[in-house]
């Protein structure tokens, strides 16, 4: 979708930005169970999520972290990483929104490993 003026307007580059913030919390609990299927996570109070079987664990232990805080630095990244995807790809909608989505899925999945090796 071609947007028809040569920059983009302020409604575009805040609704990627939102679409950003929004991709890089939602996506948190599938990569939190991708990286205790290929390396490891931390479940809290319990120890930590290897393998097949736990990747459910992971995954539901990745909500407690989004709710003590984790949520707020990954829908903060993953807007900014929207808003400057979205002015940097100008005057277009689809491909920035796409960009930012897979965007904020990597920062998701930067976090889940930076949780996996620190803690």
């Amino acid at each position: 979708m071609r947007i028809e003026e040569e920059s983009t307007s302020r409604l575009v580059l805040w609704a990627v930005a939102a679409w950003g913030a929004i991709a890089a919390v939602l996506s948190t609990p599938l990569t939190a169970a991708l990286m205790g299927l290929a390396y490891r996570f931390p479940i809290p109070f319990d120890g930590t999520a290897t393998g097949l079987a736990e990747a459910g664990n992971a995954g539901l232990a990745s909500i407690y972290y989004l709710v003590m805080g984790e949520g707020f630095l990954l829908a903060a990244l993953g807007a900014a990483a929207g808003y400057f995807i979205a002015r940097a790809l100008t005057p277009y909608l689809l491909r920035p929104l796409i960009l930012a989505i897979l965007a904020s899925a990597a920062l998701s999945l930067l976090s889940a490993l930076i949780l996996a090796i620190f803690a």
